[in-house]
């Protein structure tokens, strides 16, 4: 993520940030950022599969992020790349990373980068990122203590504990997904069971939607089907949508699973406020409120839980660390 500060000789040029993810082994993004949080432009590219593709494509964005530079007038400030695992962001290193992202653990992303550019460069989290944009742009301003928690492909998310950001001691704080709140259930990517990320992820929805198509119990009149397209987690909250009672209890199984999970995070650091992120966090809201009201202790059932109203939190986030930079913030 690159941050383009405007010059200061010309105060009608607006500053802007343009923000990389990698997403997984599919998908990178990157955007142009306003200083209100505001995306003036937006790209995509797909990922490549090595270690020196990737770092070759981000020194290439870096490029034509200097040559977007160019029509505002502005200077690049710095850099900043928000990944999905786990991530030592004192040393920019990728320890570890999901298995959605191939070819891609105890990598080194500060040095090449900085080295080819001579710019400061942050790595941190996607969901790290995603607290720092709510705290910045979204439902977090203001507020000291609260959990953003993204519903997507996978679960993650991040914490803010006394307006700062928590890592842990092995940098791998907020693993909300990795959460058990079964000893015995579905069999997760970690190698574990009973994560919420293995009731509640956008996978584990696409796993029980297969098994309810495999037999013929997923499909209800006045379902649109494309014949080409796979089953997904779509298609599941379509049918229970449309009256398909085994799909809606599905739904309800994963929500309580997130939905508990969440109730045990309010309960180890009594946060205010739940943020639900991703593009599942709708379909999760009244669930979860319902089970914190329920099943919270009486002193944690005040924590507020609203949905995420910004877009791309994770491109924000790491937009937000090269905007304090400006204000010599130091992460």
């Amino acid at each position: 993520m690159f941050g383009i500060k405007a010059d200061p000789n010309n105060f009608d040029l607006e500053v802007v940030v343009l923000g990389s993810h990698l997403i997984d082994d599919y998908g990178l993004l990157y955007f142009l950022l306003s200083l209100q949080g505001e995306i003036v432009k937006k790209y995509s590219q797909s990922n490549p599969k090595t270690y020196e593709e990737r770092i070759d494509l981000i020194l290439k964005m870096c490029v034509e992020a200097a040559t977007e530079a160019v029509q505002f007038n502005c200077r690049i400030l710095g850099v900043d790349i928000s990944t999905g695992g786990r991530v030592n962001p004192h040393e920019g290193v990728l320890l570890h990373s999901t298995k959605l992202i191939q070819e891609w653990n105890f990598i080194d992303l500060r040095t090449p980068i900085s080295d080819a550019l001579h710019l400061p460069v942050w790595v941190d989290n996607d969901g790290n990122c995603a607290a720092l944009a709510e705290k910045k742009f979204g439902q977090g301003k203001g507020v000291e203590n609260f959990v953003t928690v993204i519903t997507d492909t996978g679960i993650g998310g991040g914490i803010i504990h006394h307006n700062e950001l928590v890592h842990g001691s092995t940098f791998c704080a907020a693993e909300l997904g990795h959460i058990m709140v079964s000893l015995d259930g579905p069999e997760c990517l970690c190698g574990s069971r009973g994560c919420i990320e293995a009731y509640a992820s956008g996978m584990a929805l696409q796993r029980e939607a297969k098994k309810l198509h495999d037999e013929d119990m997923l499909l209800v009149e006045g379902m649109p089907v494309n014949n080409e397209e796979p089953v997904s987690s779509v298609h599941l909250i379509q049918a229970a949508k449309l009256g398909n009672s085994k799909a809606d209890n599905t739904l309800t199984t994963a929500g309580v699973a997130l939905a508990v999970g969440i109730v045990n995070i309010l309960h180890t650091v009594n946060l205010s406020l739940v943020i639900l992120s991703g593009v599942l966090a709708t379909h999760y809201e009244n669930t979860v409120k319902h089970v914190v009201s329920q099943r919270a202790l009486t002193s944690a059932q005040g924590a507020n839980v609203v949905t995420s109203e910004l877009e791309e939190p994770a491109l924000l986030g790491a937009a937000s660390m090269v905007l304090d930079y400006t204000a010599r913030r130091i992460y």
